[in-house]
């Protein structure tokens, strides 16, 4: 019996040999861990840009595939045409209602400051505003300012984004013409026992990223219908303005409604509460229509993400990443689960 635990316990013994190796693994581990933190909050502005190149190459070539399939021309002229085709919509769209939209958004520019000082004007006059001022030791006057400020300054940050953008476009003409170098890239980079995982994960995330776009492109059409047709038909100032700031932020799942629905109603309060109720209705029930009916049916089950882990990882890319994190949060969270999916949980297509 001694004997034997003896032996047992010679058996559990770790060699000096195995003890370094598991060492040196262990801190190469930390070692990456420590490197990626590194590298992502040194590469913030850089790594939402990319995802977004990539993005915009999975829209590109899904729609240059589409036209190739249909019109059966080439795949390289179905993806010229694609660019041509949204041009052209865009220069017409401008020259119809390009005009009219400039002059409305001038509107809303003006209109959300006004609002601003008409709210900061209420709270300081009321017995309750001076209180809330009092106890909270906060200048109203001097707290409001900044926000008005803010609002310009988006919209600055906003026109500073054509660069950016203009690297993405290109970046995704690449990319949208010449995957397979990058997938090549990402394989080499890849143990030779997870390629096939790997290429797994790229031909389904690319296929969910699609369907996503797509179902997206829905969202945002519906979105701004169902904003603008109540918003014109009552009177509402600058309705397809407001309209179109509805449907863009519709892209991005509950924080985009909650900020239409305030700047609809920012800029109907100059006008009469009454205006602003109706401003913040409409944009309320349509961003309702379209988040609780429309895409779930749209949607199915294929990309249902749980609520919880969509604002995590809406939060986590917010706080990394910025503004430009929080619009790309659900396409990286579809990406995830994907990753999740092939290699962890080793489930099939």
């Amino acid at each position: 019996m001694r004997f034997n635990l003896l032996s047992k316990s010679s058996e559990n013994r770790v060699e000096p040999d195995d003890f370094a190796a598991r060492a040196v693994t262990a801190s190469i581990i930390i070692v990456a861990t420590i490197g990626g933190a590194v590298a992502v909050w040194r590469l913030s502005d850089l790594l939402p840009t990319v995802f977004a190149t990539v993005l915009l190459a999975v829209a590109w070539r899904g729609a240059g595939e589409f036209v190739s399939r249909r019109t059966r021309t080439p795949f390289g002229l179905s993806l010229l045409l694609v660019a041509f085709g949204l041009v052209s919509s865009i220069f017409f769209f401008t020259s119809l209602f390009g005009e009219q939209l400039l002059a409305q958004y001038d509107e809303v520019a003006i209109d959300i400051p006004a609002a601003l000082a008409m709210i900061e004007r209420v709270i300081e006059e009321h017995p309750w505003g001076r209180f809330l001022e009092k106890l909270m030791s906060v200048d109203f006057s001097v707290a409001a300012a900044p926000v008005a400020n803010k609002f310009g300054a988006a919209l600055g940050v906003i026109s500073g984004m054509v660069g950016t953008g203009v690297f993405v476009i290109i970046g995704a003409a690449y990319l949208a013409a010449d995957p397979q170098a990058a997938i090549n890239g990402a394989l080499a980079l890849t143990p030779a026992s997870r390629r096939e995982d790997m290429i797994q994960f790229l031909e389904r995330s690319g296929a969910a990223l699609r369907q996503w776009l797509v179902i997206q492109l829905y969202v945002v059409v519906m979105n701004t219908a169902f904003a603008a047709i109540p918003l014109w038909a009552f009177g509402v100032p600058a309705p397809f303005a407001i309209a179109t700031i509805s449907g863009s932020l519709a892209f991005i799942p509950y924080f985009g409604s909650m900020i239409a629905l305030v700047i609809a109603g920012l800029v109907s309060v100059p006008h009469g509460l009454s205006t602003a109720a109706i401003a913040a209705l409409s944009v309320g029930g349509a961003s309702f229509l379209e988040g609780y009916l429309i895409t779930p049916f749209l949607q199915g089950r294929s990309l249902m993400v749980p609520p919880v882990i969509l604002l995590f990882f809406m939060l986590a890319f917010g706080t990394l990443f910025g503004a430009m994190g929080v619009a790309l949060a659900v396409p990286a969270t579809v990406v995830a689960f994907v990753a999740w999916d092939v290699f962890v949980k080793g489930k099939a297509a």
